[in-house]
């Protein structure tokens, strides 16, 4: 059974981490609307490829699963190395989260700092 991330009664939406599939997965009343696939090395994440299907785009839904995917990890004290488009452009709009990417293994993350 996945790992409840996030949920909103009210909007019926459902972020979960599907350990065994390795993906974080967004759920809209009980339907999958996307995905975050990723690797597991040690303590860092390695974030791969964000979908949202098609049914479900332009209703905000890959923020909510980026956030509560990045907001789990800092609980867990996880890092991350990014290789999604998608996060390394919500990570240069919310700042807070630039601490979560690891170093030395930052996958394609570019700084603001060194644009």
């Amino acid at each position: 059974m996945p790992d409840v991330l996030f949920a909103d009664a009210e909007s019926s939406v459902v972020v979960s981490n599907n350990e065994k599939e390795h993906r974080y997965e967004i759920s809209v009343a009980g339907e999958t609307a996307g995905r975050m696939g990723y690797r597991v090395i040690g303590n860092r994440r390695v974030l791969m490829h964000t979908v949202i299907y098609d049914a479900f785009r332009g209703q905000g839904l890959s923020s909510v699963l980026i956030k509560s995917t990045l907001d789990s990890l800092r609980i867990h004290g996880n890092t991350i190395s990014n290789y999604c488009p998608v996060v390394d452009r919500f990570i240069h709009k919310n700042p807070e989260y630039i601490s979560l990417v690891d170093a030395k293994h930052s996958g394609t993350w570019v700084s603001p700092s060194s644009s």
